[in-house]
C-alpha cells in the first residue's frame, strides 16, 4: 500500500476487488496500531487509503440482480455443479458433467441410466442411437446431431447418406427442452441459491470499469505543427488523439479503436516519438498495409523533421538490399523502423524462439490429449486425430529446428538481434499474424485498427 497510481488506472479493471483488498489493508492496519498510535507514522497513509477505498467504492457498478439476468444452458461461468444438479433433476438420476477449459469441451456421465436416458430423451437414428447422454451434450455446446439415413445405394453398393431431416428435428426438439427447462428450474431454487450465483456473476463480470485516460496535460515538444498544418491541414491535437496517446504510454500498449478519419496514423507516430523520447521503449516499429504504409512514413517525417526513421521501401526490401537493411536495424539507433505487414513477416526469427513457441503449442496439444484420455468416449475419433495429428507436426518442426541450430553457422540477422521492443500494428484484422515473429514472448504489441 506504499506505491502511488494514477487515478485513470486506479479506478479502473476489477473495482470490487481493488476496494476489497484496500479495506481489509486499513482494516488490518487500524487493528495493529490501535494500541500504539503515532507509532510507525502510517496514519497518513491509512487516510490516504480510505480515500482512496472510497473513491473505488463509488465506481462500483450498481448490482445485477437475478431477474435482470438471461442464464443460457452451457454458459461457461456457471459452475458445472449446477448443471450437474438440474441434469440430476430432469433425468430423475446421478448425472455428473465435467468441463475442460483448454478444449472448451463439455463430458457428462451418467451412473445409472434410466428410461428418461434411453426413451423420453432419446432419439434413434438410420445408422446409431442419440441418448439422452448424447443429446446433454449438444445441448450443453448448443449444438444439433447431424443425423443421416440411408435412401439406398449407389453404384459401388454404398449407402447413399442424406440428413434425416425428421430425426434431427425430434433431437432439436428434445434439446430446447433440455435447454428451456433450466431457467424454469433456476427460478423455482432458494433465495440463498439465487443470491450465491447473482454475486458468483458480479464477481466475475459486473466489477469491472472501463479506464478513462486523460491526456491533456501532455505538451509533445517535438511535435511541428507548423509543418502538420501545411501538409494536412492539422492544426491541433484532438483530445481524443491527447487520450489515446497517454493510454498507450500508461499501459505499455492497447488497442486503439478510432474510426477512419480521427486521425490514426497520427497517433501511432505520436505514441512511438513519445515513448522513446520517455526512455519506455528503445526501439520502436510500426508496421502497416502495403497500400498506406508510404503515407504512415511520411506522417511521421512530417510530424517529427528531426526523428530518425528508417522506412522499408520496395528498393530497400528486395532480396538483394534485404540482409543489408536487417543489419541497418540491428546497427543504428533510429527512432522508428516502418514497413508494411508482408515485409514484417520476412523477417527472420532465431531458432531458439522458434523452438521455444513450437514447444509451448505441443505442450498444450499434449495437455488436450491427457484430458481426452480421461473423458473417454465423450470425444469425437476426428478431434482426437486431429490433435495427434497437430502432435506428429509440431515434433516434426521442433526436430527440423534443432537439426538447424546444430548445424547453422551463419550471420543471418533474426528478429531478436535487431533489438525492436516494440510494434505498433495498423489495420491489424487486415493482418494474417504470421506463426513467427508476431506471436513472439517478451514482445509488446499494440493492436490499431478500424472497428
Amino acid at each position: 500500500m506504499s506505491n502511488f497510481e494514477i487515478a485513470d488506472r486506479f479506478i479502473a479493471g476489477n473495482v470490487v476487488q481493488k476496494a476489497e483488498e484496500v479495506k481489509e489493508w486499513v482494516n488490518r492496519e487500524e487493528e495493529r496500531i490501535k494500541n500504539f498510535p503515532g507509532f510507525d507514522g502510517v496514519e497518513p497513509i491509512i487516510d490516504l487509503s480510505k480515500e482512496s477505498l472510497k473513491a473505488l467504492e463509488e465506481a462500483i457498478p450498481r448490482k445485477i440482480t437475478f431477474d435482470e439476468l438471461d442464464f443460457n444452458f452451457g454458459e461457461r461461468w456457471i459452475p458445472t455443479g449446477i448443471y450437474s444438479a438440474y441434469m440430476s433433476h430432469l433425468y430423475g438420476t446421478e448425472v455428473n458433467i465435467a468441463y475442460s477449459s483448454s478444449m472448451d469441451e463439455y463430458s457428462c456421465d451418467a451412473r445409472h441410466k434410466n428410461m428418461k436416458i434411453w426413451e423420453e430423451f432419446c432419439v434413434r437414428g438410420y445408422y446409431r442411437v442419440y441418448d439422452g447422454m448424447s443429446l446433454l451434450k449438444h445441448a450443453l455446446h448448443n449444438t444439433v446431431p447431424d443425423i443421416k439415413k440411408s435412401i439406398g445405394k449407389d453404384e459401388n453398393g454404398h449407402d447413399i447418406k442424406v440428413p434425416d431431416s425428421e430425426a434431427i428435428q425430434l433431437a432439436n426438439t428434445k434439446i430446447d427442452e433440455i435447454r428451456n427447462g433450466f431457467s424454469d428450474w433456476l427460478e423455482a431454487q432458494s433465495p440463498e441459491f439465487k443470491d450465491r450465483l447473482v454475486d458468483l456473476y458480479n464477481s466475475k463480470f459486473n466489477c469491472y470499469v472501463r479506464p478513462h485516460y486523460d491526456g491533456s496535460h501532455q505538451k509533445f515538444p517535438d511535435l511541428n505543427m507548423k509543418l502538420l498544418g501545411d501538409r494536412y491541414h492539422i492544426n491541433s491535437v484532438y483530445q481524443s488523439q491527447k487520450d489515446c496517446v497517454w493510454m498507450l504510454i500508461q499501459n505499455g500498449g492497447g488497442i486503439c479503436d478510432h474510426q477512419v478519419g480521427t486521425g490514426k496514423t497520427l497517433i501511432m507516430c505520436m505514441a512511438a516519438h513519445e515513448m522513446k523520447r520517455l526512455g519506455l521503449v528503445n526501439k520502436p516499429m510500426i508496421i502497416g498495409m502495403k497500400a498506406n504504409v508510404a503515407e504512415i512514413a511520411m506522417t511521421y517525417q512530417t510530424a517529427y523533421p528531426n526523428a530518425r526513421i528508417l522506412y522499408a521501401d520496395a528498393k530497400s526490401f528486395t532480396a538483394a538490399n534485404r540482409v543489408n537493411f536487417f543489419n541497418q536495424i540491428k546497427n543504428n539507433d533510429y527512432d522508428c523502423i516502418i514497413m508494411s505487414h508482408d515485409q514484417f513477416g520476412k523477417i527472420p526469427q532465431s531458432p531458439e524462439m522458434q523452438q521455444q513457441i513450437l514447444q509451448s503449442e505441443l505442450d498444450t496439444v499434449e495437455e488436450n490429449l491427457e484430458v481426452i484420455k480421461q473423458q473417454g468416449h465423450d470425444i469425437s475419433r476426428g478431434m482426437l486425430k486431429g490433435l495427434l495429428k497437430r502432435k506428429e507436426n509440431l515434433t516434426a518442426k521442433i526436430t527440423t529446428i534443432q537439426y538447424q541450430m546444430e548445424q547453422s553457422k551463419d550471420n543471418v540477422v533474426d528478429f531478436k538481434q535487431m533489438g525492436i521492443d516494440h510494434i505498433f500494428v495498423d489495420e491489424s484484422h487486415y493482418q494474417n499474424f504470421y506463426e513467427f515473429p508476431i506471436k513472439l514472448l517478451n514482445y509488446l504489441v499494440i493492436i490499431c485498427f478500424d472497428p
